[in-house]
């Protein structure tokens, strides 16, 4: 009887056990699904409002406007810290090595292409309206200490500076090799500011302030 009772208390305790994990997986599936919804959704929403200033673009260059300057400098501007607050979001998910996979690069490598065409958007601006806006690209590896240092760095000047624009990429992604071939990339981290200076290795706050507007 007494051996009877401890193969069932037995098989009973491998059912709670199997119960348990197979719980633990359902939750972390779940978790990984709502964390690609929300990335998914504000990149919809980054697309929408970069839409919206490609159309109000084309309107005010048909029928005109006396602020038009002001206009698309203002809404452009109300894009780039959406996009620096996903681009957070993303990096944090990956360091924490809670978000990963095919969808997740998938989502990464949009983002740094609606990125690729904020910054043209911003270039195109600053060229037809003489805007006081700095542009700077930023290349980054993953888990690298003098680039995870260089972004608390370029943190500050924007903290310090509101007409700075940062465009962050991992230059390691395929899809923006175009970009990092164009720049001639070498090391991490690299800036281009404003298309005019070219900063590689880890620089510091009062240098690169010396170098914006």
């Amino acid at each position: 009887m007494v051996k009877k009772n401890l193969t069932k208390a037995f098989f009973v305790s491998v059912a709670i056990g199997v119960l348990i994990f197979s719980l633990g997986l359902f939750v972390g599936y779940g978790l990984d699904v709502l964390r690609v919804k929300d990335v998914s959704v504000s990149l919809h929403e980054i697309e929408l409002q970069t839409l919206d200033y490609i159309t109000s673009q084309e309107f005010l260059d048909v029928f005109g406007q006396s602020n038009y300057c002001d206009i698309l400098d203002s809404r452009l501007s109300a894009i780039t810290p959406q996009l620096v607050e996903l681009g957070q979001t993303l990096t944090d998910y990956e360091d924490r090595n809670i978000f990963s996979g095919d969808e997740y690069k998938l989502l990464k490598s949009k983002y740094f292409l609606l990125e690729i065409r904020a910054y043209t958007l911003f270039t195109k601006l600053k060229r037809e309206c003489n805007v006081n806006e700095n542009l700077i690209l930023y290349f980054y590896d993953q888990d690298h200490e003098d680039s995870n240092r260089q972004g608390y760095v370029l943190d500050s000047l924007v903290n310090s500076k509101k007409n700075v624009h940062i465009f962050s990429f991992d230059r390691s992604f395929e899809i923006i090799k175009f970009l990092v071939d164009n720049y001639d990339i070498n090391v991490a981290p690299t800036m281009i500011i404003n298309e005019k200076e070219k900063f590689e290795g880890l620089t510091y706050l009062d240098k690169l302030r010396d170098s914006v507007n």
